[in-house]
């Protein structure tokens, strides 16, 4: 799943849920959307795609757009839990820029073994459940940001 979906599901969920009860629940809301259909080329395209690196660029960009806007409209749960939901991939995105064009996926531990495990059903066509999930996340979210 993108990372603007993470931070969107992240900050609804801050945005309706008690702080306590909000923390984990964002953070488990990572793993059920990357076990939803989603977009992804095979791993071994990744290194050499442009496409690929610029929709990964800007996603995360737009994510830290969404964490940012919330924290400057005060809304700092909503802030805080789209980083929450965001969370376990910031592994692959450190790991994607650093490496470069010689990028590997490689579970360094069971964690990120589990996360690896669950990204299934990685898809080009998967861009549409994800812009589905924008589509409807996004109204919401601009509305409890205003609120």
């Amino acid at each position: 799943m993108t990372a603007t979906n993470h931070a969107l599901s992240g900050a609804l969920i801050g945005a309706f849920l008690p702080l306590p009860i909000a923390i984990p629940v964002a953070f488990a809301s990572h793993f059920v959307l990357d076990a939803l259909p989603h977009y992804g080329i095979p791993h071994n395209k990744r290194n050499t795609s442009r496409s690929y690196r610029f929709i990964v660029f800007f996603d995360i960009f737009f994510a830290l757009c969404f964490v940012a806007s919330a924290i400057m409209f005060r809304k700092w749960k909503m802030g805080i839990l789209g980083g929450v939901a965001y969370s376990p991939d910031s592994t692959w995105a450190f790991y994607y820029f650093i490496q470069g064009k010689n990028f590997r996926i490689e579970t360094r531990n069971r964690f990120m073994s589990f996360h690896n495990s669950i990204q299934r059903l990685e898809r080009p066509w998967g861009i549409y459940v994800e812009l589905t999930l924008t589509a409807i996340m996004l109204p919401i979210y601009i509305q409890q940001l205003i609120k």
